[in-house]
């Protein structure tokens, strides 16, 4: 997996990691339908950093399930909607689990992160309906932390000085 930043000022592996896992951040999958339009759809995730790789347990029955399926690249994007404007972004590529792999335990998991513990009762309530499981794997990943602007700009101020001119 190639692992890059945007103007210099990726994450480090840690806080690429930190970031990933604290909070409640949708990741947002990008696909493409079957006459070549692109798609979003915000997905609940788990990030495992020792497989490199976002968990996410879909619903069988998804255009996003069905676009994987039969094309499965897609785009990834994790950000922080509040500054600093922090994002992991991911071409990637799509591996379904087998049937027997037990997404009910990290399903339980995610329902807790995403909506505390009332959201476990809820997700267990749903666990009867078909899941596709998959790993969205990084080809890319590109890491931004906020800091500085992109080095296409080419203004001298940051925003972190902008901001502390008008506190």
């Amino acid at each position: 997996m190639a692992m890059t930043s945007d103007s210099g000022r990726g994450m480090t592996t840690q806080e690429r990691d930190d970031f990933l896992t604290s909070g409640a951040m949708f990741a947002k999958i990008a696909t493409t339908m079957a006459d070549g339009w692109p798609v979003l759809s915000p997905v609940w995730y788990e990030w495992l950093a020792d497989a490199q790789a976002f968990l996410v347990v879909s619903k069988e029955r998804t255009s996003m399930v069905r676009n994987l399926r039969r094309d499965p690249r897609c785009g990834l994007l994790v950000d922080n909607p509040t500054t600093p404007y922090r994002r992991v972004s991911v071409q990637g590529e799509v591996e379904f689990l087998p049937e027997d792999f037990d997404w009910i335990t990290p399903a339980r998991g995610m329902a807790e992160r995403y909506l505390g513990l009332p959201g476990v009762a809820y997700a267990e309530s749903t666990f009867g309906f078909p899941r596709a499981p998959f790993y969205v794997r990084a080809r890319k990943l590109t890491t931004w932390n906020g800091e500085g602007f992109d080095r296409t700009f080419t203004a001298e101020t940051t925003w972190h000085d902008a901001k502390s001119s008008v506190d």
